[in-house]
C-alpha cells in the first residue's frame, strides 16, 4: 500500500501570466535534482496541472503513480488577499472532493490561526465538512505555539485530528523562524495527544533537529516531501541522510509524501516512488535498506497513523 500524506489540492483556476515569475522554488528543486527546465515551461505545466476543481486529476495521477491513498490539504494565509469566506470556501471544496472519494482521499483544512474566527472555521471543517486534519504554513508569520494557535490545536487534539505543519527553511518572504523543528517540542508539550506530522522533516540539514525530537516525542512524525532534490541530484547523500534519519528517529516516524502537484511538474512522483522502492538493491553497498523498511515508509507507517487498514 502506498500513501501520500502531503498533497496540495488546488481548486481555483490559475492563469499562466499570474504564475509566471513565481516558479523559483520549483526551478531550484529541479536544478538540484539535475533536471534542466526553465521557469516558463514550469509555469505552463503548473497552469495545466495545478487546478483540479473536480478531483479527477488527482485520482488519475494517483492511479498512474500507483498511490492508493492521499491526504489532501489547502493553505490559508491571511496576509495574502484571502478573506475568511474565501479560505473556508477552499476548505469546503477539497472536503467535498475527499468525500466523493472516501476510499482514496482524506482532507486537511487550511486555517490561519490568527483569524478571529479560526476555531469556528475548524469546527465547521470537522463537524460539517468531515475533514480530518489541519495544515499549517507558519512561515507566513505565526508561531505554532501562540495562544490563538494552541486554542485551535486543543480542539484538533480533542477530535483526534492530525496537524501537518511545514518545517524547514524556505526562500523569501518566508519567516523561517516559525518553521524551526524545535518549536514542535513546545507544541507537543501543550497538546501531548495531538498527532503531528512535521512536513519535510525540517529538510536538510534541519532534519537532525527534527529527528532528535521525534525520537523522544511519540506523537511527532515526518514526511519526505521536498527530498526529491537529494534523491535524484545527490543519490548517495540522500541514501546516507535517510539511513541516518531512520536510525536516529525510528523507522515508524518516516512517511512518504509528494508535496504534489507543486513539485510533480519538475520531478514526476512516479519516479520518486520507484527510486524509494529500489533502495534495497540500488543504495551504495555500505548503506543498507530492507524491503520491510521501504514498505513502512511508502505506506504502512501512514496507514497506522491515519487508521487505514491494509
Amino acid at each position: 500500500m502506498i500513501i501520500d500524506v502531503h498533497y496540495h489540492l488546488i481548486t481555483s483556476p490559475i492563469k499562466y501570466e499570474d504564475i509566471l515569475g513565481h516558479m523559483g522554488e520549483q526551478a531550484r528543486l529541479a536544478k538540484a535534482a539535475g533536471v534542466n527546465i526553465d521557469e516558463e515551461t514550469l509555469a505552463r505545466r503548473a497552469t495545466e496541472r495545478y487546478p483540479d476543481i473536480t478531483g479527477e486529476k488527482i485520482i488519475n495521477w494517483m492511479n498512474d503513480a500507483g498511490i492508493d491513498f492521499t491526504c489532501v490539504n489547502t493553505v490559508d494565509n491571511m496576509d495574502y488577499a484571502t478573506t475568511q469566506e474565501t479560505a473556508q470556501m477552499g476548505n469546503k471544496r477539497i472536503a467535498d472532493i475527499a468525500n466523493k472519494y472516501p476510499d482514496r482521499l482524506m482532507a486537511f483544512a487550511g486555517i490561519d490561526p490568527r483569524r478571529e474566527n479560526a476555531l469556528d472555521m475548524l469546527k465547521q471543517s470537522f463537524e460539517e465538512y468531515g475533514m480530518k486534519g489541519l495544515k499549517y504554513h507558519c512561515d507566513s508569520g505565526y508561531d505554532p505555539n501562540s495562544p490563538e494557535s494552541i486554542k485551535i490545536l486543543k480542539y484538533l487534539e480533542k477530535k483526534g485530528g492530525i496537524l501537518l505543519t511545514h518545517t524547514g527553511p524556505l526562500g523569501p518572504p518566508a519567516q523561517c523562524k516559525y518553521t524551526e523543528p524545535i518549536l514542535l517540542s513546545e507544541t507537543s508539550n501543550k497538546v501531548p495527544n495531538l498527532k503531528i506530522i512535521g512536513a519535510h522533516m525540517g529538510s536538510a540539514p534541519k532534519w537532525r533537529e527534527w529527528a532528535a525530537l521525534a525520537a523522544f516525542y511519540p506523537n511527532l512524525y515526518g514526511d519526505m516531501a521536498m527530498w526529491q532534490a537529494y534523491a535524484f541530484g545527490k543519490y548517495e547523500l540522500f541514501c546516507k541522510e535517510l539511513r541516518d534519519l531512520i536510525d536516529y528517529a525510528g523507522l515508524e516516524k518516516v512517511m512518504f509524501a509528494s508535496d504534489g502537484p507543486i513539485y510533480d511538474i519538475a520531478i514526476p512522483t512516479k519516479k520518486y516512488i520507484q527510486l524509494i522502492k529500489n533502495l534495497p538493491k540500488d543504495a551504495p553497498k555500505r548503506i543498507k535498506f530492507t524491503e520491510k523498511e521501504v514498505e513502512a515508509i511508502l505506506g504502512n507507517n501512514a496507514a497506522k497513523l491515519l487508521g487505514i487498514l491494509n
